[in-house]
């Protein structure tokens, strides 16, 4: 045999081992993605999305954690509690991001990638952000009302945490996009603990107290997330929302909305992408664990809904 012959099958033989090592090391691979609250649509069907997508990868697994139901543990204790297992990986969508600094220092101390998502920490503290640009999101809601009420009026916004910054760039974004014709309502943005009910009841106060209300506009989903509550809502102010006197405009899209703005119950969704954005997490979680170089921001988009393209759409 020749020295370029076997030369050849050296290299071949090589890279052969090579690629069985590779493989080896991405055997048995787990990332785990630590949400706010673990009793939400949302977050499940980010779970749903990162489940699906490492079943196409080779023995690979996504956890979903997050503080609620049967889990005692609040973030930071999960996130310490991963960094002893040694995961593969941890996508986390922060509820404090100053509460979890230091199980996200120990983290990148034991060489464990962390990607954001959702909602930002720190730089310094995660690889990448994987979800939507806050404040096109917020631009979006705005943008969708103008088209139901092109002449203005008086609108309120429903947020939550201010020192969330996906939460106050949306409300930013919203602010950016009506013009001059629209005017914000006094106590707006009012401030929900996330709790669905008492979101909803937020937009009956609104309502109630403000009879010549034009919009209403929630930069997270919560006021439709128990349905029984936001059909006494809207039930209450059938007439307005059935002559669109008062527009209602909530962000995302989740089957529990759909359904609600189908049976006009509400007139627009903003809604991003929660399985696409468990998919991103792990490739990019993927990505960092072989060693290769991700990008710092991932976006996923986002969609707008209204009754009519619902309507056209089989459950």
């Amino acid at each position: 045999m020749s020295k370029m012959r076997r030369g050849a099958r050296l290299a071949a033989l090589l890279l052969g081992l090579a690629l069985a090592a590779g493989a080896a090391e991405a055997a048995g691979r787990r990332y785990a993605v630590v949400v706010p609250v673990a009793d939400n649509e949302f977050y499940a069907a980010v779970g749903e999305g990162c489940r699906a997508r490492a079943a196409a990868l080779a023995e690979t697994t996504c956890l979903l954690l997050g503080p609620g139901g049967e889990e005692k543990r609040g973030q930071a204790e999960i996130l310490r509690d991963l960094v002893g297992e040694r995961v593969d990986g941890i996508a986390v969508s922060p509820i404090r991001p100053e509460d979890l600094v230091p199980a996200l220092t120990a983290a990148t101390a034991a060489g464990i990638p962390v990607v954001a998502f959702d909602a930002d920490v720190p730089e310094g503290l995660r690889r990448a952000f994987v979800g939507t640009n806050a404040r096109d999101f917020g631009r979006a809601l705005a943008t969708s009302l103008a088209r139901w009420k092109p002449g203005g009026g008086r609108y309120a916004l429903i947020s939550g945490d201010a020192t969330v910054t996906a939460l106050s760039d949306r409300v930013a974004g919203v602010r950016d996009a009506l013009g001059p014709g629209w005017k914000e309502v006094p106590n707006s943005p009012a401030i929900t603990t996330g709790d669905p009910r008492s979101a909803a009841g937020i937009v009956d106060g609104f309502l109630r107290d403000q009879p010549d209300l034009d919009a209403v506009i929630s930069v997270g989903a919560w006021p439709m997330l128990d349905e029984d509550a936001w059909r006494e809502v809207a039930l209450r102010h059938k007439d307005r929302f059935d002559r669109a006197k008062v527009v209602i405009v909530v962000a995302d899209a989740l089957p529990i909305e759909r359904r609600l703005v189908r049976e006009g119950l509400g007139h627009v969704l903003v809604g991003q992408r929660p399985a696409d954005m468990g998919a991103r997490l792990v490739e990019v979680l993927d990505t960092l664990a072989n060693g290769r170089r991700a990008p710092d921001i991932v976006y996923v988009g986002f969609e707008v809904l209204t009754r009519r393209d619902l309507l056209a759409r089989p459950e």
